[in-house]
């Protein structure tokens, strides 16, 4: 599956759900034509074929079939369709934020653009679940349908059913796992391959592939968040929190950390608790 085919969107902040609903359609009816919708549009077929173009892409899909169509394009129908015709179709937003840099490490959500999903009928269970929702009091169906929807893009993840894109989330989930207990220790490259039996280019092209990062680089985000959270928990000195969080010389922890957040570690301190 290329880069090009799949959708990534940044876990924080999350994806949220907007709405959703089911939509039939007899011989002859068709899908409207719409542009700048604002809202990206998750389609799935239950029945029948849905004949379906987002600009110069154009897709007949069946049953088990789903595409996500773009907040900013033209989208519209290739042809009527031929027989009966189901579908559910969801509308959500991203509100990726520009700062994405200054927040805690990052999971990346992947959502294929197109194609057949691996468990069409726990999908269809799912949307039926959140259409049930629109009957409860909102102060209730908010947090669910929040949940189902959460779910439903789980379900979706090619990562998760690709077998090779597994063994390599699994290593990277081993990687971080490591970094989180050893984190305040000395960690080298040749003690993470040693320990975690593999060779650290296998281990840096894994956490590349899942997280986007090299270990190294997941290593020094962690540590400076485990900083951050100590610098507004505690009142220790500079230099015993860069100890604490594994930083063998406190003029670096304090390069490293504003290179980050913009801001010194006095700087961020004084700016969020006085």
């Amino acid at each position: 599956m290329s880069e090009q085919s799949v959708l990534s969107f940044p876990s924080l902040p999350l994806p949220y759900f907007l709405e959703s609903g089911k939509t039939h359609y007899m011989p002859g009816e068709s899908h409207p034509n719409r542009r700048n919708l604002g809202v990206f549009d998750l389609i799935l077929v239950q029945r029948g074929c849905l004949f379906l173009g987002e600009e110069n892409l154009q897709w007949a899909l069946r049953a088990g079939d789903m595409a996500v169509l773009m907040p900013d394009a033209h989208h519209y129908a290739v042809q009527e369709c031929r027989e009966e015709t189901s579908f559910y179709w969801l509308h959500f937003q991203s509100a990726a934020s520009s700062t994405a840099d200054h927040a805690s490490i990052s999971h990346n959500i992947k959502l294929p653009r197109q194609g057949h999903i691996p468990y069409p009928e726990q999908a269809y269970q799912l949307f039926d679940t959140l259409h049930l929702q629109a009957t409860e009091p909102r102060s209730t169906a908010f947090w669910r349908e929040q949940t189902l929807f959460i779910e439903l893009l789980e379900l979706l993840d090619p990562s998760r059913s690709d077998q090779e894109q597994s063994r390599v989330r699994k290593v990277a989930e081993q990687v971080e796992s490591y970094i989180k207990m050893h984190y305040r220790e000395p960690i080298s490259n040749a003690r993470l391959s040693s320990d975690l039996h593999f060779h650290y280019n296998y281990l840096t092209r894994c956490m590349k592939a899942s997280h986007g990062v090299t270990p190294t680089e997941y290593l020094l985000q962690y540590r400076l968040d485990q900083a951050k959270r100590l610098l507004l928990t505690t009142q220790w000195s500079m230099a015993r929190i860069a100890d604490h969080v594994g930083f063998q010389y406190p003029p670096y922890f304090s390069r490293r950390f504003s290179a980050r957040f913009g801001l010194s570690p006095l700087q961020f301190r004084k700016q969020y608790t006085e």
